[in-house]
């Protein structure tokens, strides 16, 4: 594997957007095999003897598998947003603004949530004060 170059990471640069997408792209892949070849040390080389044995072997299974997971959760986000730079045809600005209009819609979902219910909560007290 050749060694890293220092990535320079610039605002408003889809070359440097481009590199940085890749680099993230082949660190998850390196987790996710680093993560599964450990799992299959983990099962050819150690055959647990009692309960504690297979209680520590399914733990460290399992903390592989998360990584795996959020390797893989990454590199689904990476697709998103080289579907997303696709479709609005290679300009990058419109889709990081596109993608951070995304992010204040589900913050205006959340205070609409709360907002349901505090006035949810606020009638269940005015129905409980007029029943005593």
């Amino acid at each position: 594997m050749p060694r890293k170059r220092k990535q320079d990471v610039k605002v408003n640069d889809s070359e440097s957007l481009e590199g940085l997408m890749q680099e993230t792209y082949n660190d998850a892949c390196l987790q996710i095999n680093e993560a599964q070849k450990t799992i299959n040390e983990l099962t050819a080389t150690i055959t647990p003897i009692d309960i504690d044995d297979v209680t520590k072997v399914v733990k460290e299974k399992g903390g592989l598998l998360k990584i795996k997971d959020s390797a893989i959760r990454i590199k689904l986000e990476i697709a998103k947003l080289q579907s997303d730079i696709i479709k609005s045809r290679g300009d990058v600005d419109s889709t990081t603004t596109n993608r951070s209009e995304e992010s204040d819609l589900t913050k205006n979902f959340k205070t609409i949530r709360e907002m349901i219910k505090n006035n949810a909560f606020e009638s269940n007290n005015e129905t409980d004060s007029e029943t005593e």
